[in-house]
């Protein structure tokens, strides 16, 4: 950039406004200061004139509509281009476009859709429905937005990879969907530098991406090619149903439920879709939804709501969410005593497509008179009729803890069992999904020593589980182990060791685009009082972030609020010299960090006093934020028999709001059942634990 200036185009029509106006290779860029916009004009001579019009300069598209492009496109039935059909598919009732080889182009001006703007969104998500069971000669295209000398926006499927184009930079990810001829969701959400694809609303793969941010991709003078993008070569040759544009941050987070309920979204405050069967509501009528359709996405213009067909059912979830905002917790009431195969250290909570939810205890001793010579049980129950009932028994070894996930289209679930002779080691399960026999079976079993947690984690097309080892004999000097998912053997390897005292807990967690394991430490042989410590991931390893002495800590909660990040971590016992009178040894405090992001440090926020903290938990109701601690050891203290809640109140940092005199309890998690919020717990002094019922205000 040369003959940079700094100059003030008088407007007639109002104040002064300053601009930077730079020369290069006889074109002008005008840069509004105030809007920090940036427009190419048209070639000029080397003399700038002066002029007193204000440049009239493009503004990005912040006020759009979600959009179906297939209707911009061909908007009635009898005007469809040469090439192109409506179709309808009887297996899975629905109507969608056939296009033939050979196919006219499909195309509009983007001006049609920006009409008040010239940039394309900084963040927004692209949705399709597609079947596609044929091989692929060609790379065939979906849709593609471009001016005469560059692509703006694209995707395009190969046999391989399902490719995103943006400014003409490609991404690529593996295409494991487009295989089996049946109808398939693929979302593509941007933001900040990171693009994600969701297939099925069951997994979501990241991937960076180049670019400045904000781009400001200019869109004004492009052509939307659908179909058909660069040459009859690239027709496409499936059926196509739906192509959205929804402006905006990422639709897959409120249009997708989640795997796990536990993991809310703490962006925003949704929850399980309310029930939208039966509803007579203006706009076009939907296609069945069946067990071969689930995952499917649609969005409906009218009301303005992405669907999602979940166990027979269209639920929906708005855009404008509003009257969700107003819910506010008023207070809890006991709705079901779960009677469990013994105490119960941990309960997971997680939902399968088509056969619902489930919750699964980890069960250690009390359930069988042999229990020191034989395996334990741990209880699986399935939410159904409103109330949770046994479902399958699984075979384990004092289990501590459960962990699901999914690794492409299988579901697995994997208990860290502590087992009875810490000096041999124990076996932990990894149980997969059988969807014929709708039951549990074995897949994988891992040497462990003393495992207190399992945690999961995905990075890219890659899977890793990371084992809390806790002791190993007499030490609790001891490697923690990640293993990666070898795709050829689908199992898991040995993928790094991490050398950790007495670990008691993992939690990941992301912050923008780096990732991190943080690792609760609870007892080194002689106290409690040692430090837990937070990786972070560079290269394909985890290094040492940070330490923060801690007290016995068994569990850390990661959340966010706002633009603000949290670490929270429960501290269950205070032994050692620290404590040589050993008075009071369950009542801490459990501390409450906050990241800086200048500093990059994670600092002290607030201290709540506990009794034997086992576990955080938080979560949403409307617009606020609570956090929830379980009191495994209550003591003879009346006053400190109780489970606690705690909400978010600004400069007044967490208040406590909720006293509950219930079961002690090691482990919380949340749920949403259409319009109702339950929350369970695990108690592990006895074999009833409880689910509990939230009453709004």
């Amino acid at each position: 950039m040369s003959d940079i200036s700094v100059v003030v185009l008088v407007d007639t029509r109002g104040p002064p406004r300053e601009t930077i106006l730079c020369k290069r290779e006889h074109r002008i860029m005008y840069v509004d200061l105030r809007s920090w916009v940036m427009v190419q004009a048209a070639k000029v001579n080397d003399v700038v004139m002066e002029t007193s019009a204000t440049v009239r300069v493009p503004v990005p598209c912040t006020d759009l509509n979600p959009l179906n492009l297939l209707e911009e496109a061909m908007p009635r039935i009898g005007q469809l281009p040469d090439g192109v059909s409506v179709v309808y598919d009887a297996k899975s009732h629905a109507h969608a476009f056939q296009f033939m080889q050979g196919v006219a182009d499909v195309q509009f001006p983007a001006a049609q859709i920006f009409q008040r703007c010239g940039y394309f969104p900084e963040e927004f998500s692209i949705f399709f429905i597609l079947k596609h069971g044929r091989k692929y000669e060609n790379e065939e295209c979906i849709v593609n937005i471009r001016d005469i000398d560059r692509t703006s926006i694209s995707i395009s499927i190969t046999n391989s990879n399902i490719i995103f184009i943006y400014d003409s930079q490609p991404v690529k990810f593996r295409n494991y969907v487009f295989r089996d001829n049946n109808w398939h969701t693929v979302g593509f959400s941007v933001t900040g530098n990171t693009v994600s694809m969701t297939t099925d609303c069951l997994n979501i793969r990241r991937k960076r991406l180049k670019r400045q941010f904000p781009s400001f991709l200019m869109v004004s003078n492009s052509t939307i090619h659908i179909a058909s993008c660069r040459s009859r070569k690239s027709a496409l040759k499936g059926m196509l149903k739906d192509l959205l544009l929804i402006p905006g941050a990422d639709a897959a987070t409120k249009a997708c439920p989640p795997r796990v309920p536990r993991h809310i979204h703490h962006d925003n405050n949704l929850p399980m879709f309310p029930d939208f069967g039966g509803l007579d509501t203006p706009g076009p009528k939907w296609e069945d939804c069946t067990w071969m359709s689930v995952g499917n996405l649609a969005f409906d213009l009218y009301s303005q709501s992405l669907k999602v067909c979940i166990n027979g059912i269209w639920k929906q979830i708005s855009i404008r969410l509003a009257a969700q905002a107003k819910k506010k917790l008023d207070y809890l009431e006991a709705y079901q005593n779960i009677e469990t195969m013994g105490p119960s250290i941990d309960v997971e909570l997680f939902s399968i497509p088509g056969e619902g939810l489930f919750s699964v205890f980890a069960n250690s001793g009390g359930n069988s008179e042999t229990h020191h010579r034989k395996k334990s049980v741990s209880g699986l129950y399935q939410w159904a009729d409103k109330k949770f009932r046994l479902y399958q028994k699984l075979t384990t070894d004092e289990a501590q803890s459960w962990c699901s996930f999914w690794i492409g289209n299988q579901f697995y679930l994997a208990v860290a069992n502590y087992g009875l002779n810490p000096t041999h080691g124990t076996n932990s399960t990894i149980f997969r999904w059988h969807r014929r026999r709708k039951k549990f079976r074995v897949h994988q079993d891992i040497l462990t020593w003393t495992a207190r947690d399992f945690e999961y984690f995905q990075n890219d097309d890659d899977h890793f589980l990371v084992v809390a080892n806790h002791a190993k004999g007499s030490t609790q000097e001891v490697d923690s182990i990640i293993y990666k998912w070898n795709k050829r053997e689908k199992k898991f390897k040995e993928h790094q060791a991490i050398p950790t005292v007495g670990a008691y807990d993992w939690t990941y967690f992301t912050v923008d685009s780096y990732q991190f394991l943080a690792v609760a430490q609870a007892f080194n042989g002689l106290s409690t009082m040692i430090d837990s410590r937070i990786f972070l991931r560079q290269g394909d390893q985890f290094i040492q972030f940070q330490t923060m002495e801690t007290n016995g800590a068994t569990d850390w909660e990661f959340f966010k609020i706002g633009q603000e990040y949290f670490l929270v971590v429960a501290n269950a016992y205070n032994y050692g010299p620290q404590n040589f009178k050993s008075i009071n040894t369950y009542r801490t405090n459990s501390t409450i960090y906050k990241l800086n992001i200048q500093k990059k440090v994670f600092e002290r926020f607030q201290s709540i006093a506990t009794d034997s903290a086992i576990d955080w938990e938080h979560f949403t109701v409307g617009d606020n934020n609570y956090i929830i601690v379980s009191n495994a050891q209550n003591g003879d203290d009346e006053e400190n028999n109780n489970s606690l809640i705690y909400r978010w109140q600004g400069m007044d940092k967490f208040v406590l709001v909720h006293k509950m005199a219930i079961l002690p309890s090691a482990d919380w998690e949340v749920f949403q059942d259409g319009d109702d919020m339950y929350m369970i717990y695990a108690n592990p002094k006895g074999k009833i634990s409880q689910v509990l019922k939230v009453k709004y205000a």
